[in-house]
């Protein structure tokens, strides 16, 4: 940032430009003066070599200190413009800098957005191979599939007589099961898409514009699954801090997952679901 400039300083570098000027002026005219007015001086003669040593020592003490005098302020003046310079150089080299990093920046986020757009085709092009499964929607089956084994397991219980309040183990053992199933498809999808959340926490610029871009193309079945896959994956831990501070959870079919059992909804912070807490 350029340093403020008093509104005088040019007027003051003017003034001592015509300042020295005039003294360079004044001590030729001196000289001038002298030797028109002293005429016929012969070097023979010693009256006339004591009025030329006379001559000499008056230019020596006048003219000499109003030209030192001069020289002085022109030295000043090279000083003033020198650092003026030197203030130009230092501001074009600021203005490179922010030219350079604003090339870096824009460098960057190129750099980002083509990797986060590969990505984007990569977890699409995987959850596109669970929608078209014969059979229909793979998302929806699997949803299918874990609502019937835990409603299975609550009747087995019921006939055993033992509670029908189902425990976390009980809940993971029976999505295991069905992940088991769906395992070579859903598991890259699954990794793919964690894959592509990360990138955006840890390198985005503005995670949440790039989180919105992502949200259009979760539908409700898969949303169900992922909510499934993450309470019931303890390992998860950064993917369950991701999806509670972006939302991720916003479109989820709270109803679906009330069908299986409601208290699910409990082990992950409101912000998940886009709801605010006021403080």
């Amino acid at each position: 940032m350029p340093s403020a400039r008093s509104p005088f300083k040019p007027f003051f570098v003017k003034f001592l430009g015509a300042a020295a000027a005039f003294a360079i002026l004044s001590g030729f005219g001196l000289i001038y003066f002298v030797f028109t007015n002293v005429k016929d001086l012969d070097l023979t003669v010693e009256s006339d070599l004591d009025t030329l040593s006379m001559l000499g020592e008056f230019f020596g003490g006048a003219v000499g200190s109003i030209w030192s005098l001069a020289g002085i302020i022109l030295f000043y003046l090279a000083l003033i413009y020198q650092r003026k310079e030197l203030e130009l150089q230092r501001e074009e080299l600021l203005e490179t800098r922010h030219i350079l990093a604003s090339q870096s920046r824009t460098i960057e986020i190129q750099q980002f957005e083509n990797t986060f757009f590969q990505l984007l085709d990569f977890h699409l092009a995987a959850a596109k191979r669970i929608e078209v499964q014969d059979g229909g929607n793979g998302f929806d089956k699997m949803y299918a599939d874990f609502k019937k084994m835990v409603a299975d397991t609550r009747k087995k219980r019921k006939t055993d007589g033992s509670s029908q309040t189902l425990d976390t183990q009980t809940f993971e053992t029976s999505f295991r099961h069905v992940f088991d199933s769906y395992r070579n498809t859903l598991s890259h999808y699954i990794e793919s898409y964690k894959a592509l959340l990360f990138l955006v926490h840890d390198k985005s610029l503005d995670p949440s514009f790039y989180v919105n871009i992502i949200k259009p193309h979760l539908t409700e079945q898969e949303v169900v699954i992922q909510f499934y896959y993450l309470l019931l994956n303890g390992e998860n831990q950064k993917f369950k801090e991701v999806v509670e501070q972006y939302a991720l959870f916003e479109r989820l079919n709270k109803r679906a997952v009330q069908a299986i059992d409601d208290l699910h909804l409990e082990e992950l912070k409101p912000s998940a679901y886009g709801q605010i807490i006021a403080e």
